[in-house]
């Protein structure tokens, strides 16, 4: 069974963390810490006498959703209206459940296309490796003129 993620115990409200030492938790650029707060996708976030942003666990929470979603390829106006949604409270559920499903869909997808990719590195990756150990000439290089359809289908 997959271990779940828990932002159970992200609910504390007490402001405690700076732009950095969020960025650093999240392992983002404190710029990019910066314009998700902008963009209005982290709700609550906190103010000292400074005026300077501070964020708490409950903070937290949000921004590991939202980078979440970013990460997936969710336009920001959809992450914002997600987060729009959560705030609504439980009326928005279906609407949500169906955002999410839509994102994993799009998401196997890249992935199906990643692993096409892959393939395709990793046949040329033997390929070369093969031309190295035997010092053969390379006969599937697009620059060449008798350029052969060599490609992971063809080879097999």
């Amino acid at each position: 069974m997959k271990k779940k993620t828990s932002l159970a115990n992200l609910t504390d409200r007490t402001p405690r963390y700076t732009v950095k030492q969020m960025a650093e938790k999240m392992g983002l650029t404190a710029y990019a810490v910066r314009y998700y707060d902008n963009a209005g996708l982290i709700p609550e976030v906190g103010r000292s006498s400074g005026n300077s942003r501070l964020f708490s666990d409950y903070n937290l929470a949000w921004l590991k959703i939202v980078h979440c979603l970013r990460s997936t390829g969710l336009p920001i106006t959809e992450v914002r209206h997600y987060i729009q949604m959560c705030q609504e409270g439980d009326s928005t559920i279906p609407e949500r459940a169906a955002m999410i499903a839509a994102q994993e869909k799009s998401l196997k997808a890249q992935l199906d296309e990643l692993k096409r990719q892959m393939e395709v590195i990793q046949y040329k990756k033997h390929y070369y490796e093969d031309l190295l150990a035997r010092k053969s000439k390379d006969r599937c290089n697009p620059a060449s003129l008798q350029e052969p359809d060599v490609s992971p289908e063809k080879a097999k």
